[in-house]
């Protein structure tokens, strides 16, 4: 059976999915902590699991050091 690939939302859908504002999202997408896609146009999309991956990646403390 094929894999479904993860579906690209935009920035505005991940922040409030995810309980984040939506400049802070933005911002970490203009400095490149989290990969974004422009398939079509200019609207900027996201994958979830990569802004949750990006978050967990920056958590302080409680993490292997």
């Amino acid at each position: 059976m094929q894999e479904i690939p993860e579906k690209f939302i935009p920035l505005k859908e991940a922040a409030d999915r995810l309980g984040l504002h939506l400049w802070a999202l933005r911002r970490a997408v203009n400095r490149g902590d989290i990969p974004s896609y422009t398939p079509f146009n200019k609207r900027r999309l996201v994958r979830l699991s990569e802004v949750i991956a990006a978050i967990e990646a920056f958590r302080e403390g409680g993490g292997d050091v």
